[in-house]
């Protein structure tokens, strides 16, 4: 049997709507139908309805519970989606070489620190390397500005996850012990990469017997172990990230946390939407200044920048551009939210 359209979108709906509004719509429907009202425009505008009660919170009274959970769920919302994105813009920006059509270029990556000079290596003597283009030296700087910026946002969350462990502790919500081992996960996941990575170097050999033209022999450790060690810790680490974001997005929407941690959190998950705008900034004025470079290396001698996942840079654009616009609305819904928090039960 078909389900009647009609209901399956008013189940569409959050919790709070139906229980207030279900049986009220329903007799609303009656009458339109018997009005010739056609049933898949009432059932489109349901949607539409749909849509705004959950990303409004159109209609919702203005009950403190309600209010708190919303503001919960507000700023997940806008701070995990950076921790599923940020070491993807970092994949796709690493890998950096410098080339030119003079000769190899020495050292082949600028350091953000400076203090080193690219020199051309060729038969002669080492001779001063040409200099970037001004679009590839735009796109070195906008590198830059990610790589603070991800510091930056890492320092941010790390804070925010700080108070969200301690306002777990303080509040009085059920099972809070298994909430805070799920807020937890993030620590968990790195402790098992550190322990993997120093087991690891301990057991790869660090010392090499060579003899005449054979390949170089370990002396001592497991190469055997520690390359099984090296695949065991990119599953864990690649597992242990996609579980944290998990178990913290379960224990943010469960935990019944103060109106003063609420506020915090509000606050870190603006801070966090603004740092991702500022990065999706710098990201598409990195790739638009590695498309411009190619043109202007030809109308002279130059050094050029590339990286190893430049190619990514058109679909992760899109994929970051999603990300924050989720994150914007999470922390203007979490600012509406907490305006209704602040008033008090």
């Amino acid at each position: 049997m078909t389900a009647d359209p009609v209901e399956l979108a008013l189940r569409c709906y959050p919790r709070w709507w139906r229980e207030r509004y279900t049986d009220e719509i329903r007799s609303v429907v009656g009458d339109l139908t018997e009005d010739g009202r056609p049933r898949w425009a009432v059932t489109l505008n349901l949607l539409r309805g749909a849509l705004r009660a959950r990303t409004r919170a159109v209609g919702m009274p203005p009950v403190y519970d309600l209010w708190c959970t919303r503001a919960r769920l507000a700023i997940a919302t806008a701070t995990l989606p950076w921790v599923l994105m940020g070491p993807l813009v970092l994949m796709v920006i690493g890998g950096q070489r410098l080339q030119s059509t003079a000769g190899r270029i020495f050292p082949g990556q600028l350091s953000i620190t400076g203090g080193s000079n690219q020199l051309i290596l060729g038969r002669g003597l080492p001779t001063p390397a040409p200099p970037l283009t001004v679009a590839g030296s735009v796109a070195w700087y906008a590198n830059v500005a990610m790589l603070v910026l991800f510091l930056l946002t890492l320092f941010v969350l790390f804070a925010g996850w700080t108070g969200f462990t301690g306002a777990i502790k303080r509040s009085a919500v059920p099972h809070r012990r298994r909430l805070s081992l799920l807020a937890w996960a993030p620590g968990f996941s790195i402790l098992a990469d550190l322990v993997l990575s120093v087991t690891m170097d301990v057991l790869m050999p660090h010392s090499w017997r060579t003899s005449g033209g054979r390949p170089p022999v370990p002396m001592g450790g497991h190469p055997a172990v520690a390359h099984a060690l090296g695949t065991a810790l990119g599953v864990v680490a690649v597992v242990g990230w996609l579980a944290s974001i998990v178990c913290v997005a379960v224990a943010a929407t469960r935990a019944d946390v103060s109106p003063l941690d609420l506020r915090f959190g509000k606050s870190v998950s603006l801070v966090v939407a603004t740092l991702l705008t500022l990065t999706l900034a710098a990201y598409a004025t990195w790739g638009i200044g590695l498309i411009v470079q190619s043109h202007q290396a030809v109308h002279g001698r130059f050094t050029t920048i590339s990286y190893t996942h430049q190619d990514l840079w058109p679909l992760m654009l899109v994929a970051l551009l999603l990300v924050v616009t989720l994150s914007a609305f999470g922390a203007s819904a979490a600012r509406r939210s907490w305006r209704v928090v602040a008033l008090g039960p």
